[in-house]
């Protein structure tokens, strides 16, 4: 049986820059928490955005990230509870309050 494929993710947060390993059959918040980098989050299941992120460089296959509209997807909005990678990433965590005014802005005004 081969091991799945392994990325490198590069996680900026609260501005301090944080590399580690995430396995393509692993979530990145899943690979954050074992390599002891603190991402925020809360539901864990892709509903709310606490764990939202914008990623900038590469991609991931989130199918159950329900909190995030497909058009913010392709703009790089990421839940990383429900986000596994297909490629090295560079994101930047702690972006619930972004893309919460990216989905939902237009209705507040």
């Amino acid at each position: 049986m081969t091991q799945p494929q392994t990325f490198t993710i590069t996680a900026v947060y609260e501005g301090e820059s944080h590399s580690f390993p995430c396995r393509a059959d692993q979530t990145v918040l899943a690979a954050a928490e074992a390599a002891g980098v603190p991402l925020p989050s809360s539901c864990c299941s892709g509903v709310c955005t606490t764990c939202a992120a914008r990623i900038s460089e590469g991609t991931v296959h989130q199918p159950d990230a329900m909190g995030v509209k497909d058009d913010l997807k392709e703009a790089g909005y990421a839940l990383l509870c429900v986000a596994f990678p297909t490629s090295d990433l560079t994101l930047t965590a702690g972006m619930e309050d972004a893309l919460y005014e990216a989905q939902f802005g237009q209705y507040q005004k």
